[in-house]
């Protein structure tokens, strides 16, 4: 299935971008849209569905697709510093980790649940993915009296009640990502021009906060599609804690990947 993100392709801070950098983003998300290709081409099926097996390019080059989106996000942050809007954000602030990422890829889950493996840590989050996710549950149950909404509105109110009840990622040690390579695109993209303490949503000023995402274009997100197909990940869900529950559980069923030369 083809996933939707709740977000815009540009901020909405004013003017437009000047075309010679929507020029230059664009190359960057061509260079990782053909990153992401060379990893679906990679994909060996049978191995795969039997074994659970990938080839180390494949890592490779998943890896560098979300390095090159990472230097897009670089260049227009120095355009922005340049014209007098700078990025507020610094390493020691997590007021945004409070959030449940959604429209993520199948790809973005394996590439985390990877990291994971690497790192030892795969039983332990899944456990504290299992505790947000009767949050989550309890949430969707709940539904406001009186009220018709359509299927994205009523997603959209839980997102915004998750963010508000302020309950930490499962990934956060402390104010500090402990997946930060391998966090998926909706954590890379989300950026703000307020002060870091205005995205808390208890501080008086969050529903001031000027906060905006830097969302890949269709040419990267159409390619990371045609890659969960191979991978027959489109089902997962797009929600990030639901989805790597899934995926660990239904997908992997706690076992490592396999990464064959």
């Amino acid at each position: 299935m083809t996933h939707e993100r709740p977000y815009g392709h540009w901020p909405e801070i004013g003017n437009p971008f000047p075309e010679e950098v929507a020029r230059e983003v664009y190359r960057y998300e061509a260079v990782a849209a053909e990153h992401v290709r060379a990893a679906r081409e990679s994909v060996h099926g049978p191995s795969w569905e039997r074994r659970r097996a990938l080839p180390s390019s494949f890592r490779t080059q998943l890896k560098k697709a979300f390095q090159v989106l990472d230097q897009s996000h670089r260049y227009v942050l120095s355009h922005l510093r340049r014209t007098g809007s700078p990025v507020r954000c610094r390493p020691d602030c997590s007021h945004c980790c409070t959030q449940m990422p959604s429209g993520l890829t199948g790809a973005e889950i394996l590439f985390l649940y990877d990291g994971l493996t690497v790192a030892g840590t795969v039983e332990s989050a899944f456990r504290r993915c299992l505790e947000r996710q009767e949050i989550w549950s309890q949430l969707s149950r709940w539904h406001p009296p009186g009220t018709a909404r359509t299927r994205e509105q009523e997603l959209t109110r839980r997102l915004h009640q998750y963010h508000g009840l302020h309950i930490a990622c499962p990934f956060l040690k402390g104010d500090l990502c402990s997946v930060y390579l391998h966090r998926p695109l909706p954590c890379r993209m989300h950026y703000s021009l307020s002060p870091p303490s205005w995205c808390r949503p208890s501080h008086f000023q969050h529903p001031h906060a000027v906060r905006f995402n830097l969302e890949p274009g269709p040419v990267v997100l159409e390619e990371l599609d045609r890659l969960d197909a191979a991978l027959g990940l489109q089902e997962l869900s797009d929600l990030l804690i639901c989805g790597f529950l899934e995926f660990v559980v239904n997908v992997m069923e706690f076992r490592p990947i396999t990464w064959v030369e």
